[in-house]
C-alpha cells in the first residue's frame, strides 16, 4: 500500500500489523485498558475486532483487566493479551503477572511507553516500567527506544513469534513494552487511508517464513522410578498443565492405577474425573485423624504441586525416602518439603517410560496392593458416614456444611471457582471425590485473593455458566470487577460466604494479644450493606438463611445473565469451633 510518512499513520499501521500477527499465531481474546499513549494500539484493536473477529473486552481498571485476561487464558489454553498505557497502569499488572507465573498460565502484557527522549528527565507519566514485571515474566521484549515507528515491518513477524512462543513454551507471562512517539492520534482520514488500503493477507503471506522458532528440546534427565510391586499412594495435586493435555493425563493415570491398585488422594483442583478408579474421599480428614497405619516403606507418587494442607505436609515428612514429584513442564522446584525427586516433563511422559521399564507386573503384587487399598477405602467410608451423621443433625448454617453440601446443591456439571481463602481449604477437607464430576478452579499459584471475581468472569466468558465461592473480603477487594457484569453472556453466580471479616485468621489459633486488637490487625470487619452495594452495580441479589433455600436460589440465578450475588452469613468463630469438633470427634469414631 502507498503510505505517506506521517508518524501517526506509521504508528497505527505498525500496530495493526503487529496485533494481526498475534491473531495469526492464535490470539483470540484481548483486554484493552483506556489510555492516551496506547491509542494507536487501541485503534488497531478496534479495527481487528470489527473486521477480523478479535474478541475485545474493555476494562477501566488495569488490575482487574489483567486478572480477567488470566481467566480467559486459563479456560482457553491460549494467551490472552492485555494492553495498557504507561506509568502506574503497568504497575497494576504485577499481581496477575505473579499469579500467571506461579500457576503457569500464558498471558501477554503489551504496554505503551514514552520514547527514550522523555526518559529520566521528569516527563509526566514516565517511569521505569520496563523493570516492573521482569522478575516474574518468562521473557521481556522492548520495541525501538525512539518509538514503534522505527520498527521495520519485516522484524514484526519473528518478534511476535518469539513472544508467543515464550508465553506458551513454558506457560507464563511475557511483557512486551512498546515506546510510542507522538503524534499518537491518527485522524479520521488517516485511519480510513490505512484500513482501506490494507491487505493483511498479502502482507502476512510475503513474510510467512520469517518466524523464529524457539522450540525447546527435552534433554535426557534422570528417570525417577517406583516399584509397582510394592504399595504406594498417588497424590493428585492441582492441575497445572494445559487444557489440551488433560485427557492424556487422565488416561495415563487410569492405566497406571489399574496396574498398581494404588489409591488416589485427589485435590478438588486436580482435573481428574469422578469416575477415575481408585479415588479416596475425605483423605485429608483421614490423614489428620492419624488412623492410617501404612508401614514405613510407603511409596508416594506426587502429581503437581502439593495441596494446601498442613496435615498432608506432616504425613509426607514421615516417608521422605521414596517420593516422586511429577510436574507438567514445570522446571522450577515444586517441593517445599525438599524430599521428592522431580520429573518435569509431565505424567504422561513419565508413564510411557514407566511402561517400557516395567513390561510385566505380577498379578500377586496387584492383589497384595488391592488388600491395602481396600483398607484405606473402608477407612474413608467411615469418615463419610461420620460426616453424613454430623451434618444431617446440624441446623445452623456454617461454612463446612455449605461446602460439604455443594455437590447436592449444584447441577451435576456446573463448574466451580473458589477464592484463595478458608473456602478453598474447606473444599479440600469436606468434599468427597464426587465433586470431580465438575471442573474446579482456584488460583493457587500465589494463593492471593486479588482479582478473584475478574478471574471468574474471564473463565465464564469461555466455559459458560459458573459458580464462584468467595469470602467477603475477597469479594470487596475485587469489587471493581462488578463493572464487567454486563459483558457476560452467561450466568455467573457469586456465592458470597460472609463471615464479617478475615475468617481464615480465626484458624491461626492466636493467643490473646498483649497489645493491639485482633479485629483491627487480622479480621477487618466491614460495615457495608451488601444489598445496597449490589443494587449500585445493578447486580441481582438474594440472601439465604437456611440450606434448603440455597438450592432453589442457585436455580434462580442460573436463569439470569451476568453476575448474580447470593449471600450466606456465617460466624467465623463458630465455623472454626465446628472444624475442631469434627476433627476431635472423628478420631473417636474411626476404629
Amino acid at each position: 500500500m502507498s503510505l505517506s510518512l506521517s508518524r501517526s499513520r506509521i504508528n497505527l499501521f505498525l500496530c495493526i500489523i503487529l496485533l494481526r500477527e498475534f491473531q495469526n499465531k492464535g490470539l483470540e481474546h484481548l483486554v484493552l485498558c483506556p489510555g492516551s499513549r496506547s491509542s494507536p494500539l487501541a485503534l488497531a484493536v478496534g479495527g481487528l475486532a470489527e473486521e477480523y473477529g478479535l474478541k475485545l473486552y474493555t476494562v477501566i481498571d488495569e488490575r482487574s483487566a489483567a486478572f480477567l485476561a488470566l481467566g480467559l487464558s486459563t479456560a482457553s489454553g491460549k494467551a490472552a493479551v492485555v494492553i495498557t498505557t504507561s506509568g502506574t497502569a503497568v504497575a497494576n499488572l504485577l499481581p496477575a503477572a505473579v499469579e500467571a507465573d506461579r500457576s503457569c498460565r500464558s498471558i501477554i502484557f503489551i504496554t505503551a511507553d514514552r520514547p527514550s527522549r522523555l526518559k529520566d528527565c521528569g516527563a509526566n507519566q514516565t517511569v521505569n516500567q520496563e523493570e516492573f514485571l521482569k522478575p516474574v515474566c518468562r521473557g521481556f521484549v522492548e520495541g525501538p527506544c525512539e518509538g514503534i515507528h522505527a520498527l521495520p515491518v519485516n522484524d514484526i513477524y519473528p518478534l511476535v513469534g518469539r513472544i508467543w512462543e515464550k508465553a506458551h513454551q513454558i506457560p507464563g507471562p511475557v511483557h512486551f513494552n512498546i515506546p510510542i512517539e507522538e503524534p499518537l492520534h491518527a485522524s479520521y482520514s488517516e485511519q480510513k487511508e490505512i484500513w482501506d488500503g490494507l491487505d493483511l493477507k498479502i502482507i502476512r503471506a510475503k513474510n510467512a517464513n520469517n518466524v523464529d522458532s524457539l522450540s525447546r528440546e527435552k534433554k535426557d534427565v534422570y528417570f525417577p522410578d517406583i516399584d509397582p510391586h510394592s504399595f504406594g499412594i498417588i497424590l493428585a495435586g492441582p492441575w497445572r498443565g494445559q487444557p489440551d493435555g488433560l485427557d492424556r493425563y487422565r488416561k495415563s493415570l487410569m492405566t497406571f492405577q489399574s496396574l498398581t491398585n494404588w489409591p488416589i488422594f485427589a485435590d478438588p483442583l486436580s482435573g481428574l474425573s469422578f469416575d477415575q478408579p481408585g479415588l479416596i474421599s475425605y483423605w485429608e480428614l483421614l490423614i489428620a485423624s492419624k488412623k492410617l497405619v501404612l508401614g514405613k516403606h510407603l511409596q508416594i507418587l506426587r502429581l503437581g504441586p502439593i495441596s494446601s494442607s498442613r496435615a498432608l505436609e506432616e504425613f509426607l515428612m514421615n516417608f521422605p525416602e521414596k517420593q516422586i514429584l511429577i510436574t507438567e513442564n514445570e522446571y522450577r522446584p515444586l517441593d517445599p518439603l525438599r524430599v521428592a525427586k522431580q520429573y518435569p516433563f509431565g505424567f504422561a511422559s513419565w508413564h510411557d517410560k514407566f511402561l517400557i521399564k516395567h513390561p510385566n507386573i505380577s498379578l500377586k503384587s496387584i492383589n497384595d496392593n488391592l488388600e491395602k487399598y481396600t483398607y484405606i477405602y473402608f477407612k474413608s467410608k467411615q469418615v463419610e458416614l461420620f460426616l453424613e451423621e454430623k451434618f444431617s443433625s446440624t441446623t445452623n448454617l456454617n461454612q463446612p456444611l455449605i461446602v460439604n453440601s455443594l455437590n447436592q446443591l449444584l447441577p451435576f456439571t456446573l463448574p466451580i471457582m473458589v477464592s484463595s481463602s478458608s473456602v478453598v481449604r474447606d473444599l479440600l477437607t469436606y468434599t468427597s471425590s464426587r465433586l470431580l464430576s465438575r471442573i474446579c478452579f482456584s488460583f493457587r499459584g500465589a494463593s492471593g485473593i486479588d482479582g478473584n471475581i475478574s478471574l471468574a468472569i474471564g473463565l465464564s466468558h469461555i466455559i459458560g455458566p459458573l459458580i464462584h465461592l468467595c469470602g467477603d473480603l475477597a469479594f470487596l477487594y475485587d469489587s471493581n470487577a462488578l463493572l464487567l457484569s454486563k459483558s457476560l453472556k452467561y450466568p455467573l453466580i457469586l456465592l458470597l460466604i460472609d463471615n464479617n471479616g478475615g475468617g481464615i485468621f480465626k484458624s491461626l489459633n492466636l493467643d490473646k494479644l498483649y497489645k493491639g486488637n485482633i479485629d483491627d490487625l487480622f479480621i477487618m470487619p466491614q460495615s457495608i450493606d451488601v444489598s445496597d452495594f449490589s443494587s449500585a452495580y445493578g447486580i441481582p441479589y438474594k440472601e439465604i438463611e437456611c440450606l434448603d433455600d440455597l438450592k432453589s436460589t442457585i436455580e434462580w440465578g442460573l436463569h439470569l445473565t451476568g453476575i448474580v450475588l447470593i449471600r450466606v452469613c456465617t460466624n467465623s468463630g463458630k465455623d472454626n469451633i465446628e472444624r475442631k469438633n469434627i476433627a476431635q470427634s472423628l478420631q473417636e469414631y474411626i476404629n
